[in-house]
């Protein structure tokens, strides 16, 4: 018998067939009944089946053993089992893509597309071969004169690839979709079924395989139920694509042509809508058209919420499903939530729905690619391809499935995993270091932990133990051929560091933790390890270590864990599409967005859908068909809408948020739309936080989530809610007093009183230039960096800083080669140079923190790099040294703290009348000399490896104080240089660069499209750039040669030119008397920042300067949560001025200064 049962969406169809399933299993219990459903809802129908089952025996629990509640998937198992028929070995998509592999590279010559492949576009084809397979379809019987050229060439390429991969299959194997296949010949030939009963129930639309199992069960079975939900409950015969219910009109068509076909009686029976409609049915009746919306008040039944954000969004679904407990008494399990793509609000369920202490059971499939097992593998693998990346290696640790047998608990394994990440990273141990022992790099004395013998010792003894696991496996690994004697060396592998003891200690932790969806996980993780492992045993031919891993991890990658509720009573979260059962009270549906509602598939396949459509058009047997999967999707999303809309007996919920996560506007979806207007409904707004006492009862749930949108409205508006705030549980007291503390926070530091300020930098300051612009630059960091000595973990890699640091050493040895071997630097051959230059490169090399970095290839190469840019500074320093009298005097000139040359030195009094002195002290990278008849000339040269000039605004402002500083400082000691006379000319950057002209810079392209000959841009970038003091009886010829007529630039100097009347010229030049003035105003500067520091003054004030700042590139970001939208929080912005400006502002200040003094 065959029954074919329709009803509209919002009868509780399920319900009638499984009452009717169960009837016809207790009036004969011998007889085997079958209810096939979904897979998705597989676990909650059968609850319900035997609660049904019991309530009937009236009884608390039952058991029953012929009827089952079955997927397609499960039934091919159940029939199959006991078979005495050789099963053929199922194998996953990752050894099916192995296969692909194999075919596409010994086929290569003969496909017209696959010239080159890559997994994705083999993981396309693969997903074309299914439906193929599926379909039962003969690609040979299809001409290509009847389909297009691009149908036509990939035709010509599946034909060799399908059938290349089932010949490989042979009856030993099959693919995911075989089992189905399979089960439909036996059903068709061995398996009597005439006895049993099958109520099929959930479908709107069967697989082909599945249809194909459907037909031969409704010719064979006693009884067969189908259960369909149609626009009206009735059988259209003329649907038409495009329609409401097309797809579930065209399987009930499929089916009833097949039982014409053959004969087969069926019977039908409707469940339409009642008399009284109750507003589940009003709203599928007006959302189907079948009922006009007049007169029929659906406001207390569907509500509409606007939302702030996503965030604000999951707030209304946890509030309202909170407060619908408390006081209506629902059950968490009456509440199911839905959204188009759930794992746009995967970062928002779990900690808000935990913070309202809200069981949720979220069905969103979770990958099994991040598990800690699939993470290790992925990680040896990256070893067995790179080498011993640092990185790799720590990660591996840290997965806590090696750990040596000595730690006896993970804490102080993880804690000595940290140490070792500390250790390696400061000694920038990388690749073939990791064999060597620590021992060998604790002489560089980099790390704190150079110097604890026994930390080493542990470290190293960890060190040991990973790298010899690791390589011995690799190795062995590699010296082998034969399939099982591989798989069995990396199966011993796993058994010998335990890591099944440690997945089973996992297991058992989250049993006794309750939680059983993570409890199921790491056996679910060995299971598809073993079948993966013995897919590769059963296809591989050859054992290749590098193809292996890929298996492993690709075959991982396409896995999802298996998920059931850890409670029965929990909220249900799931995605629309996927079927649901028809017991909730209450649905939402969030995210209805016009970019995600409907949920139109278009992903890219190797055939499209319009390949698709000229392939089953020009296939003649009926019996064979390419399934669409989309565009089945796409036809259906009116009806799967209608489906959720059909879902909740007392309210429906539809929100939307305004903004996503990048604050990009969103609009509300078309369905929305269409329910706000047909319905005339007012939407709610949904803020992320209240504004009125009003709303602020909308927020109140648990005491935990509820406190902050007490306090926060008690601050916003100053309105009495103690009574509220009584309300808080005495458990809560902490939270409470850390809330209202929080509540009244200011971003803002507290200043140190003088006593503990002088305690923690001691009565004098020793400062350093870079110290000094840091306080100006934000006082908050100099406080973090040289009073709270904070700083982030030391890594040992080629920073700007090491790389700055090399470059100055690098022409610190240069400079000292030259007066030790007494060279005259402008009479040495550019030959002789680079062999100078490279044997100081190779010295610097032997350092320790050089010798580290260089361990890293990568590194070697960065060193090369900075070694051609020293190299073309030198030459062109060296090739201007005819044009200029200057000659290098010293380098790495240290000054202060009781060096030779004196630092700058002052002393003040405080607001307690005590006298503390500040003391400057650095190091000058060189200074020039320019003999002059009986006058001597200096300058001071800074190598920079970025760009940079000196700017008056800056230096105003104590950002830029280093070439004023250095200049007093010569200025001071200009008798230690010299006995005669000494001037200073200025105070310059040397860019260290390499940069070159861009060829398609249009300034090296003429009118008719012709490359100009230009010179080299970084001719410009390494001119000396910065402070001049300009005087008029200065030597121009012997400063610079080429400044011999009115209006020529310096070759050397940048923007220094000489003019009319044969004076030196510059935007950045001062005179002696404005230098004077600097000089003063720099001293102020030192003198205010040591009374500020030691007066213990701390403002986060970051200057601003255009778009500049320093929180930029700054580590204390984290510490700062620094927001300038906060009012507390300012920049200190910095104008910008011409230096006419500046200079009188300066001589302002300073007389400012000499009047409060």
């Amino acid at each position: 018998m065959i029954n074919i049962i329709t009803s509209t969406q919002a009868y509780d169809l399920q319900n009638e067939i499984l009452n009717m399933a169960v009837k016809t299993y207790l009036n004969n219990k011998t007889k085997k009944t079958f209810v096939i459903v979904p897979n998705h809802v597989k676990f909650t129908t059968e609850i319900a089946t035997l609660k049904k089952i019991a309530n009937i025996n009236k009884q608390d629990s039952v058991s029953v053993t012929n009827l089952q509640v079955l997927s397609f998937s499960r039934l091919a198992w159940y029939f199959l089992r006991n078979q005495k028929i050789a099963l053929p070995e199922i194998i996953d998509d990752a050894t099916s893509l192995m296969i692909l592999e194999k075919i596409v590279k010994n086929k290569k010559d003969e496909l017209l597309l696959f010239n080159n492949f890559n997994n994705g576009s083999l993981k396309q084809i693969y997903e074309s071969i299914i439906l193929i397979h599926q379909g039962n379809v003969d690609l040979n019987s299809i001409s290509h004169e009847a389909v297009t050229e691009e149908t036509s060439r990939k035709l010509h390429d599946l034909q060799i690839i399908y059938d290349e991969f089932i010949q490989m299959l042979g009856d030993h194997f099959t693919t995911k979709d075989g089992i189905q296949l399979i089960l439909k010949t036996v059903l068709d030939k061995k398996l009597s079924i005439d006895n049993l009963n099958f109520f099929f129930c959930g479908f709107s639309y069967f697989s082909l395989s599945e249809l194909n199992i459907v037909k031969i069960i409704a010719k064979k079975a006693h009884l067969s139920v189908f259960a369909f939900q149609t626009k009206d409950a009735q059988i259209n015969d003329k649907v038409m694509e495009g329609d409401y219910d097309y797809i579930v009109q065209s399987t009930i068509a499929k089916l009833i042509n097949f039982f014409n076909a053959n004969s087969l009686k069926f019977f039908t029976k409707e469940y339409g809508y009642n008399i009284n409609l109750n507003n589940k049915e009003k709203l599928n009746a007006i959302w189907t058209g079948n009922i006009p919306q007049q007169g029929l008040d659906l406001t207390n039944y569907v509500h509409l919420i606007k939302a702030d954000s996503r965030y604000a969004e999951i707030n209304f679904v946890a509030q309202t499903i909170y407060q619908q407990v408390v006081f209506n008494h629902y059950r968490y399990k009456d509440f199911l939530v839905l959204a188009p793509n759930l794992s746009e609000y995967e970062t928002y369920l779990t900690p808000i729905f935990s913070q309202n202490n809200i069981s949720m059971f979220n069905d969103l499939q979770k990958q099994m690619k991040f598990h800690p097992l699939v993470v290790m593998i992925e990680n040896i693998a990256d070893i067995n391809d790179m080498g011993f990346k640092t990185q790799d290696i720590i990660t591996i640790l840290k997965t806590r499935l090696l750990i040596p047998e000595w730690y006896t608990d993970d804490i102080k394994f993880i804690a000595d995993v940290d140490l070792l990440e500390n250790f390696v990273l400061a000694h920038n141990i990388n690749h073939q270091l990791w064999k060597k022992s620590f021992y060998d790099f604790v002489d560089n004395n980099i790390s704190h932990l150079d110097q604890i013998n026994e930390k080493v010792e542990k470290l190293d003894k960890l060190r040991q133990f990973i790298i010899e696991n690791i390589d011995n496996l690799i190795t062995q690994l590699h010296k082998l051929t034969n399939v099982q004697e591989a798989v069995t060396l990396f199966w011993n592998f796993l058994l010998k560091n335990k890591i099944n003891k440690k997945l089973e200690k996992w297991r058992n932790t989250a049993i006794n933790n309750g939680d059983l969806q993570l409890a199921q996980q790491p056996e679910q993780i060995w299971a598809l390890l073993n079948k993966l492992l013995k897919d590769y045993v059963l296809i591989a031919e050859e054992f290749n270590t590098e193809n292996f891993f890929d298996i492993l991890i690709s075959g991982f990658s396409e896995a999802n864990f298996s998920q059931i509720p850890s409670v029965l009573d929990a909220v249900t979260v799931s995605e629309i599409g996927m079927v649901q059962n028809n017991s909730f009270k209450q649905v939402f549906i969030i995210g209805a967005v016009n970019n995600s509602l409907p949920k139109i598939q278009n992903k890219p396949g190797f055939l499209n859908i319009e390949n698709i459509n000229e392939l089953n058009n020009s296939i003649a047997d009926e019996q064979q068909y390419i399934e669409n999967n989309q565009e089945v999707n796409n036809l259906d999303q009116t009806y799967q809408f209608g489906d959720v809309l059909s879902l909740a007996s007392d309210g429906v919920y539809i929100s939307y948020p305004i903004i996503n996560v990048s604050n990009e506007k969103m609009e509300a979806s078309i369905f929305y739309q269409d329910i706000k207007n047909t319905l005339n409904l007012t939407e709610y707004v949904q803020h992320d936080l209240p504004e009125n006492q009003q709303q602020l009862l909308s927020f109140i749930t648990t005491p935990q989530a509820s406190l902050g949108y007490i306090v926060y409205l008690k601050n916003k508006t100053n309105d009495d809610i103690s009574n509220l705030l009584a309300l808080t549980p005495s458990n809560q007291a902490l939270l409470f007093d850390n809330v209202i503390q929080a509540s009244s926070f200011k971003n803002k530091p507290v200043n140190l009183t003088p006593a503990l300020a002088q305690e923690l930098y001691g009565n004098n300051i020793n400062i350093s230039i870079s110290q000094l612009e840091t306080f100006y630059a934000n006082s908050y960091e100099y406080f973090l960096t040289y009073g709270l000595h904070l700083h982030k973990r030391f890594e040992n890699e080629l920073t700007n800083i090491q790389s700055g640091n090399y470059y100055h050493e690098t022409m610190d040895r240069l400079v000292k080669y030259l007066k030790q071997h007494k060279l005259d630097f402008a009479e040495l051959t550019k030959e002789k140079i680079s062999v100078i230059l490279a044997n100081i490169q190779d010295e610097l090399k032997t350092k320790g923190s050089y010798r580290e970095l260089l361990g890293d290839p990568f590194n070697e190469f960065l060193f090369k790099c900075l070694d051609r840019t020293t190299k073309k500074v030198v030459n062109y320093w060296h090739q201007n040294m005819c044009q200029t009298k200057f000659y290098p005097l010293y380098s790495e000139l240290s000054f202060g703290n009781k060096e030779y040359i004196a630092g700058l030195s002052y002393q003040f009094i405080d607001k307690q009348q005590k006298t503390h002195h500040i003391s400057l002290r650095g190091k000058i990278d060189r200074v020039d000399l320019l003999k002059d008849c009986d006058n001597e000339i200096l300058q001071l040269i800074d190598y920079k490896s970025s760009a940079k000039k000196f700017d008056f605004n800056l230096f105003k402002n104590g950002i830029s104080m280093q070439m004023l500083s250095y200049l007093s400082v010569l200025q001071d000691n200009s008798h230690i240089f010299s006995t005669n006379p000494v001037n200073i000319f200025g105070a310059f950057y040397q860019t260290m660069t390499q940069k070159v002209e861009h060829l398609n810079n249009k300034a090296n392209i003429s009118s008719s499209f012709v490359t100009k000959r230009t010179p080299d841009e970084s001719v410009n970038k390494l001119k000396y750039n910065g402070l001049f003091i300009l005087d008029d009886d200065l030597n121009i010829s012997q400063i610079d040669a080429n400044l011999d007529t009115p209006s020529t630039y310096s070759k050397l100097y940048s923007n220094l030119r000489i003019n009319k009347d044969n004076n030196l010229i510059s935007a950045n030049g001062i005179s002696r008397n404005d230098f004077s003035l600097l000089e003063q105003y720099n001293k102020l500067l030192i003198i205010n920042a040591a009374k500020s520091i030691l007066n213990g003054d701390i403002k986060l004030n970051p200057y601003k300067y255009a778009d500049t700042t320093p929180l930029t590139f700054s580590d204390y970001n984290d510490i700062y949560f620094f927001d300038d939208m906060l009012p507390e929080n300012n920049y200190h912005h910095i104008l910008k001025e011409d230096k006419k400006t500046i200079i009188s502002e300066i001589v302002d200040e300073i007389e400012r200064n000499k009047t409060n003094d």
